[in-house]
C-alpha cells in the first residue's frame, strides 16, 4: 500500500547560484525545515524524490539545498514544484488544530442539520481563515471565518464540519 503524501510547501524560484530553492511553506511552524531529510518534489518537470542537504529560514520563507540540484539552472526547473512528504513525518498538532488537507473536502452543515456543501479552500486574509464553502448542486458558495463562535465542531474521521451561522451570513 502506497503511502499518503502531504504538500507542505511550493517551490516559488531559484535562490542564488548554487542551486538552493525558495519555498513558501504551507505550515506556521517555518521551523519544521530543519527537519526535512527527504522530500518529493512534485512538478511540471516530474516527480522525484530528493534528500535535504541544507534548509534555513530566510524572510518567512525556506531556502532548501536539494541533493542533485547544484546551479541556478536546476533550480529554476523545480520552480512552481510542490514539496511534499510523507503523512507519517507530519509534526503533531494541538488538540483542536487541524492541518488544511484534514479541511479540505469536509461536508458543511449547519447546527440545524442544512447541508451546506464541501470546503474547497481556505483562504488566510488577515485575523482568521476563512472556509470557501461550495454546494455543487445548488451552485452556491460562501464564506465561512473560521471562528470558534461559527465554527462547531470539525470531525475529519466522520468528514463532517457544523457551523453555527452568525446572523446574515447564509443571506
Amino acid at each position: 500500500m502506497a503511502s499518503q503524501m502531504v504538500t507542505i510547501g511550493k517551490i516559488l524560484a531559484p535562490f542564488g547560484v548554487h542551486g538552493e530553492v525558495k519555498v513558501l511553506p504551507y505550515s506556521d511552524q517555518l521551523e519544521r525545515c530543519y527537519l526535512l531529510e527527504k522530500v518529493k518534489i512534485e512538478g511540471a518537470a516530474g516527480d522525484a524524490y530528493m534528500h535535504v542537504r541544507r534548509a534555513r529560514i530566510h524572510k518567512q520563507m525556506w531556502l532548501l539545498q536539494l541533493a542533485d540540484c547544484h546551479t541556478r539552472q536546476e533550480a529554476s526547473r523545480l520552480k512552481n514544484s510542490l514539496v511534499k512528504i510523507d503523512a507519517s513525518e507530519r509534526l503533531p498538532l494541538p488538540a483542536g488544530r487541524y492541518y488544511f488537507d484534514e479541511i479540505i473536502g469536509l461536508e458543511v452543515y449547519t447546527v440545524e442539520g442544512c447541508y451546506l456543501g464541501r470546503v474547497r479552500e481556505i483562504l488566510q486574509p488577515g485575523g482568521n481563515d476563512v472556509y470557501r464553502v461550495v454546494n455543487e448542486v445548488r451552485h452556491t458558495e460562501v464564506l465561512i471565518p473560521a471562528l470558534e463562535k461559527v465554527v462547531k465542531e470539525i470531525n475529519p474521521a466522520e468528514n463532517k464540519m457544523v457551523i453555527e451561522p452568525l446572523p446574515g451570513l447564509l443571506d
